[in-house]
């Protein structure tokens, strides 16, 4: 294992010369920052690299912009978007969105964000999202010991292996803050992954002391108190599926460790032959729509998942039994795919009413407006009838549901309605090229990349 270990933090380690390009930078930018006039006291390097926690190749630099707390919304808006702007001069940079906007762009081939925050006195008093960022910084400085950097690091990679790692909405996965809090919990990287491996079904972590019970006030499979803000679950973004996922890798890793847990193998999409021939087992049929483009990629994919489930349960209610539901995207087209029991109804189903004595109920249900071609009649002490269906496909049930939601969708996902359109299999095939066709590969071969 010793072994293992070495040879993957030989890859994933900084190199010196990374190392020194990015503490360079940050220095040359905070004595800007500490020249310029302005209302702001002064500078933060926070995040990952602060820490001395990331990845090889990971060029992301977070400088916070320190307020006084006393500052208006809009002051602390136009300050930061102004200091942002003077850092970049010369370089592309463009404005992006978070509670505040801010300044992101590259320098030196480094990304860097320049995010405008208030001086509190503790995490929990923000007044903003991102005034909690700094105390996290101080926090795992003062408690983290400089050994457990690289047991940090190959946590990282082990989720980043496995597709769990990130902050992103759009994978649900865990953030680099909370592998670092799983390591400070667990001391190293195979106590970690021993304790996910026995991971039950909702699993509740308090790093520092807390006065309630954190895990009844937080609807997740794993709840990770922050340190710095007790009302905050640091977890809450992973989704039932990646902490199932974690906990079967970190088995399966335990029981045959393997360096193809760290690094994704490349994923050979299948011949479209095959991929036909599998489809040829299968009832299959998707939703194609287009990414919006009005709105943060992080806000659209939790309306990408509500909507995914809202057809399938549309689906359901309409007597289609889905066996199996996926999303995707690149940003630029959504496909919502289904695999149901049948593409095609009955014209005729069966339908099961109130007991024969309740006749209130038997009278209402026999009142509703629908074409009984047979009954009714008594079965088992219960008023039967066997109806025609207004509908019996499922594409037709589709485009029906689409038009409907059109209409009551936020805005966002709307805009990328517009022109949805339900796709039947010989359409979806047009699609498979590109990252599609690895997704749908994994869709079809039906398992984890490291198993």
């Amino acid at each position: 294992m010793k072994a293992l270990y070495t040879k993957i933090l030989k890859k994933i380690t900084p190199q010196k010369q990374e190392l020194a390009a990015e503490k360079e930078l940050v220095n040359s930018i905070k004595k800007k920052v500490d020249k310029m006039d302005g209302k702001h006291s002064h500078m933060e390097w926070c995040g990952s690299s602060a820490r001395g926690t990331h990845l090889r190749g990971d060029k992301d630099l977070d400088l916070f912009i320190m307020f006084d707390k006393h500052l208006s919304s809009k002051e602390l808006e136009e300050e930061g978007l102004r200091i942002g702007k003077e850092i970049f001069k010369g370089n592309k940079w463009e404005i992006a969105y978070s509670q505040h906007p801010y300044i992101r762009g590259e320098i030196n081939g480094f990304e860097v964000e320049i995010v405008p925050g208030y001086v509190v006195a503790s995490g929990a008093e923000k007044q903003s999202a991102v005034d909690r960022t700094p105390f996290h910084n101080k926090y795992l400085l003062k408690k983290m010991k400089v050994s457990q950097r690289q047991e940090v690091r190959l946590l990282k990679q082990f989720l980043k292996g496995i597709g769990a790692y990130g902050a992103d909405l759009k994978n649900q996965a865990l953030p680099g803050y909370g592998v670092e809090l799983l390591v400070l919990y667990y001391k190293t990287f195979d106590k970690t992954l021993k304790a996910i491996s026995k991971w039950k079904e909702k699993t509740v972590i308090k790093i520092e002391k807390i006065k309630r019970d954190a895990g009844e006030d937080f609807i997740a499979p794993l709840v990770l108190i922050d340190p710095v803000d007790e009302n905050r679950n640091v977890a809450s973004a992973l989704s039932v599926e990646q902490y199932n996922k974690m906990i079967l890798a970190a088995k399966k890793f335990l029981q045959t460790p393997s360096e193809k847990f760290f690094f994704k193998e490349e994923l050979n999409e299948w011949p479209i032959e095959k991929v036909k021939e599998e489809l040829q087992k299968k009832e299959f049929i998707a939703i194609e729509a287009d990414f919006p483009t009005n709105i943060l990629p992080d806000l659209v994919w939790g309306q990408l998942r509500r909507y995914l489930r809202k057809a399938a349960t549309h689906l359901e209610e309409n007597d289609f039994v889905v066996k199996k539901s996926a999303l995707w995207s690149d940003e630029k087209k959504i496909f919502f795919m289904y695999e149901l029991n049948t593409l095609t109804l009955p014209k005729v189903k069966k339908v099961l009413g109130p007991p024969v004595t309740d006749n209130e109920n038997v009278k209402n249900f026999l009142a509703r407006k629908r074409k009984i071609v047979s009954g009714p009649k008594e079965e088992n002490g219960r008023i039967v009838i066997e109806a025609e269906r207004e509908e019996i496909s499922a594409t037709a049930i589709l485009k029906k549901f689409i038009e409907e939601t059109k209409r009551n969708e936020k805005k966002g996902l709307k805009e990328g309605l517009t022109h949805a359109t339900p796709l039947p299999e010989s359409e979806i095939l047009k699609h498979y090229k590109s990252t599609f066709a690895q997704h749908f590969t994994k869709y079809l071969e039906g398992k984890e990349i490291f198993e």
